[in-house]
């Protein structure tokens, strides 16, 4: 067994971050470590659309990559970016306790989204985030919000956009926190707020990994993305699902939107949830109700029919 676990990470400000909680974690259970940074197509090309390089998941299929081929024992994401369908002989080893899941609206002046000028230039590349503010202000305009949390606050603070929306959970990890930034009611994304270890089962490393993981924070990150796999339509859809603890029961919100956020459906479940086979079936029943609502075929087919074209939203 090595000396150290060698974690791999992406290099932005907020990736270093997270993977340095890890190595806090591992530092209370007497384990030393250091980090390797792994770059992806998409961080190397920050004026492309994600959605042209595969979505999010470029982030983590380089690390996988990286993982796969001996570089590390262990590579650190931020969940939310984390496809349902992990490289073969790789497991999620644990999850961080979880931060804050919620989005917020960021501006130089501090307005809420409902005092925005007619017509104000938000930015956000999350097809989530645009369905649901088209849904609240038809009149917006959206455009791609690209780069890193530092490069993106500046866009506001320069006037090139009127607001932004990013994670709290982002801001906070690395000491941004913006006087006047405004939460938005919105369900957020499986896995918000989550940072988690990818390792390999064979790893020397992968049990204490393991003993880092927080249990009411895996249950709520297994109904989440037991959801989102049941979906199956990953980053083509806008869709959210955010599960909370209300004493011993697990409550499941979840939402699926058009693209332009005219049309949504949304339903609540909740269970009292005592381990993972139960999240993950908290997460199926939810689909199952919204499966059932007679619009939902026709939402689902019209996203379907730019993948299967081979174009990305």
């Amino acid at each position: 067994m090595k000396a150290h676990p060698t974690l791999l990470t992406r290099g932005s400000p907020l990736a270093r971050r997270q993977t340095e909680l890890v190595l806090e974690a591992l530092c209370g259970f007497g384990h030393d470590g250091c980090c390797r940074v792994v770059h992806s197509c998409g961080d190397r090309d920050r004026m492309t659309p994600l959605s042209a390089f595969g979505g999010f998941g470029v982030f983590v299929k380089a690390l996988e990559e990286a993982l796969l081929a001996g570089e590390g024992d262990g590579a650190v994401h931020s969940l939310k970016d984390v496809p349902c369908d992990l490289a073969p002989g790789l497991e999620l080893a644990c999850h961080l306790p979880r931060g804050s899941a919620r989005d917020l609206l960021v501006t130089a002046d501090g307005l809420s989204l409902a005092d925005l000028p007619p017509g104000a230039r938000v930015g956000s590349s999350s097809l989530r985030r645009r369905a649901q503010l088209l849904r609240a202000r038809p009149d917006l305009e959206i455009s791609s919000l690209r780069g890193n949390v530092e490069t993106r606050l500046r866009r506001v603070d320069e006037g090139d956009l009127d607001a932004i929306v990013l994670a709290e959970a982002g801001l906070q990890r690395l000491g941004l926190d913006r006087d006047g930034a405004r939460p938005l009611p919105f369900i957020t994304a499986p896995g918000q707020g989550i940072v988690v270890v990818e390792a390999s089962p064979s790893s020397a490393w992968f049990e204490a990994f393991r003993s880092l993981d927080d249990r009411s924070t895996r249950l709520q990150a297994l109904a989440e993305r037991s959801f989102l796999a049941q979906v199956g339509l990953g980053c083509h859809l806008p869709l959210a699902s955010e599960a909370r603890w209300e004493g011993d029961r697990l409550v499941l919100t979840a939402e699926i939107l058009s693209l332009d956020g005219v049309w949504t459906e949304r339903e609540s479940l909740s269970s009292a949830v005592v381990d993972d086979e139960g999240a993950v079936g908290l997460g199926r029943e939810l689909w199952t109700r919204l499966a059932s609502r007679p619009q939902m075929e026709t939402l689902l087919a019209a996203c379907r029919l730019p993948m299967e074209a081979g174009v990305r939203p």
